[in-house]
């Protein structure tokens, strides 16, 4: 599944067929103002991934390094959100501490387990996160971002409970953290 797949999901979800159609290439119909709408969808679904990779179902990452007393956050391959964990050679846990350019640690073999931030995606990319369940929290949490921006309020009240069922649902079984929200 593609992120212009759960796009197409998330306009249906709204109630805009023209733009679902548009999306997926099927109609052209006032293409100026379709192309805007699209953009929109798309930064919607980009919001949408990273509110959930780094709140709720984070993408947990490992890599191992030799280090000198710091590994630069350069060198990671992916862009970190938290650092869970450095361990050892033998899989003990290191002390360290982050700092503004890197991680400080003790000098030798270190196996680095972080979080990251997904990538801004394109329309032919494939999604990082919450995938398995062909893209229908993606795509809920998609339209009512959409539906939020575009001021349909009653549509995005209704999305959103539908959007925090799916979310609670995936943490429960994909191990994530939900948290209730409370009101002071």
């Amino acid at each position: 599944m593609r992120v212009r797949d759960i796009m197409v999901l998330a306009a249906e979800l709204v109630g805009r067929r023209d733009l679902a159609d548009f999306t997926a290439g099927r109609s052209g119909a006032d293409a100026g103002a379709m192309q805007r709408e699209r953009e929109l969808l798309l930064r919607c679904y980009n919001l949408t991934e990273n509110e959930i990779a780094l709140d709720y179902l984070p993408l947990k990452m490992r890599e191992c390094f030799v280090s000198e007393g710091e590994i630069a956050y350069a060198s990671l391959a992916g862009v970190p959100a938290e650092i869970l964990a450095v361990r050892g050679e033998f899989g003990q846990k290191l002390a360290f501490t982050a700092e503004e350019k890197g991680i400080r640690v003790r000098a030798g073999k270190a196996e680095v387990e972080y979080s990251r931030r997904p990538r801004v995606k394109g329309e032919e990319d494939k999604p990082e996160c919450a995938a398995a369940d062909g893209g229908r929290l993606l795509a809920l949490g998609t339209a009512c971002e959409y539906a939020l921006m575009s001021g349909m309020t009653e549509e995005a009240a209704l999305l959103d409970k539908r959007y925090r069922d799916a979310l609670a649902c995936a943490c429960r079984t994909h191990g994530g953290r939900f948290r209730l929200r409370r009101w002071i």
